[in-house]
């Protein structure tokens, strides 16, 4: 495949591939990965590709991210060796149920990693994938709104792969630490965009979607610390809503949190 340019605004190289070749079968359409050297961010290009009425399922990847972000404009440190992608989809779901693609790519993944590396991991609220309390992937969900109407939403996602402890922040890990070994990306691409186009359709289960989210959550009916723009909450951590808010049980009773940054209270 021919090697085209690599500056920022240039793709690396573009496959055009149809169903039952490398990549899942995305119920009938052809899936599009568009692939970068180095980036300024995933989500940012997907986002215009969507404007540009790209087909669902357009996945942009790079090897490198020069703004990568994560929740609340973070910065989510993103060199060689992790696995940085986009993807578009438009699901058929009323605006008050977005936040189960958080809980459904969520779950995807984790299986995904499971499957792909034979790492078990947990998921941590709201938007992380954990092994043993450490950050392994990271999930950012942007959406575009038009009235009642989802037009849109770009799942961005970042897991550290073939990242050494010091490139890595504190509190991280990657496969490569778990498993002594690196690992090819381009296989893991295939694999878990394959475990995340197969468990697409779980979202007409909400209930579902929630429960295996809980099931698989580090911090389930365990001591917790939520910090919100309001201060501190800390409590045992009981219950996550269809809304993606937190169930926090306190000394004053029950606080439903809808955003936060959560640790366990050791």
């Amino acid at each position: 495949m021919a090697t085209l340019p690599t500056s920022p605004k240039t793709p690396l190289h573009e496959l055009h591939l149809k169903p039952g070749t490398l990549t899942p079968n995305t119920r009938g359409c052809g899936l599009k990965i568009i692939r970068y050297k180095r980036i300024s961010s995933t989500n940012t290009k997907a986002k215009t590709l969507a404007e540009k009425r790209a087909a669902e399922w357009t996945v942009v990847t790079a090897e490198a991210q020069t703004q990568g972000r994560g929740r609340s404009g973070r910065i989510w440190k993103s060199p060689k060796g992790g696995l940085w992608f986009s993807l578009i989809v438009r699901p058929k779901i009323s605006i008050d149920r977005i936040p189960l693609l958080q809980f459904s790519f969520a779950n995807a993944l984790r299986k995904g990693i499971e499957e792909v590396y034979g790492v078990q991991s947990e998921a941590k609220w709201p938007n992380d994938i954990v092994v043993d309390g450490k950050k392994l992937a990271g999930i950012l969900i942007e959406t575009k709104i038009s009235g009642p109407e989802l037009v849109y939403a770009i799942v961005g996602l970042g897991l550290n792969v073939n990242l050494t402890a010091e490139q890595l922040p504190t509190g991280a890990t990657s496969i490569f630490l778990v498993k002594e070994k690196r690992f090819s990306l381009e296989m893991t691409l295939s694999s878990i965009l394959t475990v995340l186009e197969r468990h697409y359709e779980t979202l007409r289960d909400e209930s579902a979607v929630v429960g295996d989210w809980w099931k698989h959550c580090a911090h389930r009916m365990k001591p917790v610390i939520v910090e919100t723009g309001k201060g501190k909450v800390r409590g045992k951590s009981v219950g996550v809503n269809l809304d993606g808010s937190i169930i926090i049980q306190t000394d004053q009773g029950n606080l439903t949190i809808p955003d936060g940054t959560l640790r366990l209270d050791a």
